[in-house]
C-alpha cells in the first residue's frame, strides 16, 4: 500500500502534535513549592499503658486553597524525636485566602523508657519526661 504525499504529511502531523509536551492530551503540571507548615502549638500527652505511648497534639495552619498537606515524616536519634510537616502547593498560584487549619494527634513512635526527651515539630522544640 503506497501512501500520497498529502496523506503521509497529515500523519507526520499528527503524530507529532499528539506527542507535544504541554498539549490538551499532556497538559504541563505546574511546579510546585514545598514548605513546612507554621506551627502554633504542640501538646504532649504520655499514656499509661505498657509499653509507654506518647502523643503530640499539634495544631497550625497548611495554608490557603492551593495548599495541600505532605505526609508527616517522623524520625528519631537516640532521645530526640523529630515531625516534619509540610505542605504543597502550586508556585505563583492565585488560590481563595481561606486558612486550611491542622490539628492533628500523632502517635510518636519507638519506645520510651524513664528519662528526658526532646520533641522536635517543624523546628519547635518541646521537653519531656517519662516517668
Amino acid at each position: 500500500m503506497r501512501l500520497g504525499p498529502s496523506l503521509l504529511l497529515f500523519l507526520v502531523l499528527l503524530a507529532a502534535a499528539c506527542g507535544k509536551p504541554g498539549s490538551p492530551s499532556q497538559p504541563d503540571s505546574p511546579p510546585m513549592t514545598v514548605a513546612r507548615i507554621p506551627i502554633e502549638s504542640v501538646t504532649i500527652r504520655i499514656a499509661q499503658s505498657f509499653p509507654v505511648q506518647v502523643f503530640a497534639r499539634v495544631q497550625g495552619f497548611v495554608g490557603d486553597g492551593c495548599s495541600s498537606l505532605l505526609p508527616i515524616e517522623q524520625s528519631r536519634a537516640g532521645n530526640v524525636i523529630t515531625l516534619e510537616i509540610k505542605r504543597q502547593r502550586p508556585r505563583d498560584a492565585i488560590c481563595t485566602q481561606i486558612a486550611i487549619l491542622f490539628d492533628q494527634d500523632i502517635r510518636l513512635e519507638g519506645e520510651f523508657r524513664t528519662g528526658e526527651y526532646t520533641l522536635n515539630v517543624n523546628g519547635n522544640a518541646s521537653s519531656f519526661r517519662v516517668d
